[in-house]
């Protein structure tokens, strides 16, 4: 009997055990929240922002090694004090890039070099100017992402809040839920205290943290007349449950807005990894920018660089897509280079043999019909091997615009704007589909030395005309490129830079009226407010609606590009701009031509492929003048 009540006592002291640890165990993640959070509890001091600014780059004093050595490219890196012509830089003459025809070499990714191996002077390579620039340090906690009161669309996934911080090592996130679109309308005693309706808190060791997708659900059905306001608080924390000082830091809170207006759902775009070199093989995405990963739109698969692309309709999934592509792989084919087009509405796609001596044709434009593409063509470019991580110079020494009529089946090349010894390039239709602004520079300078002017010609059923300049983006001292219409007909953006329009950290995005451009009152440009100084913002496109511009932005480090989107109002000014979300943050790509869609392009990833690579139809397309068609293509 003994051993029987033994027995049973084990087993009930055994229930009662296994009871405990479970109850400790469902008790302990709120228990160790709750003493966590606590640490948080009390007054916190909120430090003034401290002056930003970047790290400046090193600046050689080359006097005595040019008295000794006599290397004169100490005064000018880019030896465009003595030599301005194209063929000159960094002791290294400019050759054609095999992208145009020939032979490949046996490796096709030989000449990706990043080092000292290109043909620079030792001088050339100590002065070689670098894109990154190291920002000074936030020495208080400060929330770096998003913004204050950046504006987002109502239809965009979830965003990250970053921040920096050197003096803690645990911080708590807090989401408020404000009744007033702009808090800062009515100004409180203490702009750090906690204030409106807590809608989320965490607690982190990280200095990243996306907001959970249902909290940011609530914050959009708040609508455009609410806002949310985003604090962190940090504390230095030792032992577990213990602060090494009784500080608490509070950042500078910061508010988001919602606009009542969305962006299209969906961005084509490149990932490219830097530097530009001659052999890449860049894949192409989709992204819907209510989710966060992307999905596949047309992939280089280690042979081929699809470049610039463009859509007939801002539908995305009717009309066509241009696509220019090289090839870099090892088959054996006669054209290496050609433009391809997929056709939604047929379901098919074909490669297009153009009647030219050079089949480049990297930048696009549809005409508003969709019909008829206007395209860069005989187009040559020169790219400089990197002396440092993407700081080479990529020049275009020659370029005609061209049209291609779909209709008709015929290509050519615009009078007025293919003349001999000048640059005509980039593109772009006015809204009314009777004329073509373009960038125009003379042929044959240094990158550095090259600075387009935008000009407008009459497209006169493919007669052209007399170019004009556009006023305040021609003439201007700065190089003009990249003009986009809205939509809307309303406005025409473009991109402002110190010289030539690869690559360049002096680039901003520029607002004209559109009357402005074709032949109203003159107006002068104005600077986006979205823009950021001394970084690189390129690449746009316009969403459907005319109301956001995703564009290409380099802000972060100088070097890797992101997207990021800005919401212009009915007067032409620009929101403060919010970053599309990405799960890596230390992706190194960057991300380019970024291209605003309202629905997902109808094709799969292998389809397209299938069309526009070399197993693709091909069609020979012939010049509207009979005497520039090559009769080896009949």
């Amino acid at each position: 009997m003994s051993g029987r009540r033994d027995r049973k006592t084990i087993i009930v002291f055994a229930i009662i055990v296994v009871a405990a640890v479970a109850a400790l165990a469902l008790a302990w993640p709120p228990v160790n929240a709750w003493r966590l959070r606590a640490l948080f509890e009390g007054p916190a001091e909120t430090p003034a922002e401290a002056k930003r600014g970047v790290y400046p780059g090193i600046d050689y004093d080359f006097s005595a090694w040019v008295a000794r050595s006599g290397d004169n490219s100490s005064a000018d890196p880019m030896h465009l004090a003595a030599a301005p012509e194209f063929g000159d830089l960094m002791g290294k003459p400019a050759e054609v890039s095999p992208w145009q025809e020939g032979p490949e070499p046996a490796d096709p990714h030989a000449e990706w070099k990043v080092d000292a191996a290109t043909g620079a002077t030792k001088v050339a390579r100590l002065r070689s100017p670098t894109v990154w620039r190291e920002p000074w340090p936030h020495r208080a906690l400060t929330i770096t992402s998003p913004a204050d009161n950046a504006l987002f669309p109502p239809n965009i996934t979830a965003p990250y809040v970053t921040w920096e911080d050197s003096q803690n090592n645990l911080w708590r996130i807090t989401l408020r839920k404000l009744e007033t679109r702009n808090p800062k309308l009515e100004p409180q005693e203490d702009s750090s205290s906690e204030s409106g309706a807590m809608l989320w808190s965490a607690v982190t060791t990280e200095r990243r943290v996306r907001i959970p997708d249902d909290i940011w659900a609530k914050v959009v059905a708040a609508g455009p007349n609410a806002s949310a306001r985003i604090e962190v608080r940090g504390v230095n924390r030792s032992c577990g449950w213990w602060k090494s000082r009784s500080t608490i830091h509070a950042a500078a809170p910061v508010t988001l807005l919602i606009s009542e207006d969305p962006a299209d759902n969906f961005v084509v775009y490149r990932l490219v990894e830097p530097p530009f070199i001659n052999h890449k093989t860049p894949d192409m995405f989709t992204r819907d920018i209510r989710e966060l990963s992307p999905r596949p739109f047309l992939l280089g698969h280690k042979q081929y660089c699809f470049n610039c692309h463009t859509f007939s309709s801002k539908s995305g999934d009717t009309g066509r897509v241009s696509v220019q592509v090289r090839y870099n792989g090892k088959a054996d084919t006669l054209y290496r280079t050609y433009v391809a087009f997929w056709d939604f509405d047929r379901r098919a796609g074909y490669k297009a043999i153009l009647p030219f001596d050079v089949q480049m044709t990297t930048f696009m434009a549809w005409s508003p019909d969709g019909m008829r593409l206007a395209t860069s063509a005989n187009q040559k470019i020169t790219a400089f091997n990197p002396v440092v991580h993407e700081t080479q110079s990529v020049g275009q020494p020659e370029s005609d615009l061209a049209v291609f009529d779909t209709t008709s089946g015929l290509v050519c090349l615009l009078p007025g704007a293919s003349e001999k010894d000048v640059l005509e390039i980039y593109p772009s239709w006015t809204p009314d589909g009777k004329a073509i602004v373009y960038s125009s520079a003379p042929a044959g300078r240094h990158p550095t030395a090259t600075k387009f002017d935008l000009r407008i010609i009459p497209y006169n059923e493919g007669k052209g005309g007399a170019p004009r300049d556009i006023p305040g983006a021609a003439a201007n001292g700065r190089s003009n490129f990249y003009a986009r219409f809205s939509p809307d007909g309303r406005w025409m953006s473009f991109v402002e830079a110190d010289s030539d329009s690869l690559i360049k950290q002096s680039s901003d995005i520029y607002l004209l009226p559109a009357d402005a451009v074709l032949g109203g009152k003159p107006a002068a440009p104005r600077r986006l407010e979205s823009n950021a100084a001394g970084a690189a913002d390129s690449w746009h496109s316009w969403s459907s609606n005319s109301r956001w511009l995703v564009f290409a932005s380099k802000r972060d480090d100088g070097i890797y590009t992101r997207l990021y989107m800005t919401h212009i109002d009915a007067v032409g000014h620009a929101s403060v701009a919010v970053a599309l979300p990405v799960a890596d943050a230390d992706e190194r790509m960057c991300y380019n031509i970024p291209e605003f869609v309202a629905h997902a392009p109808a094709v799969s990833e292998p389809q397209l492929y299938d069309s526009v690579g070399l197993g693709g139809q091909t069609i020979r397309v012939k010049s509207s003048d009979k005497a520039d068609n090559d009769p080896s293509l009949d």
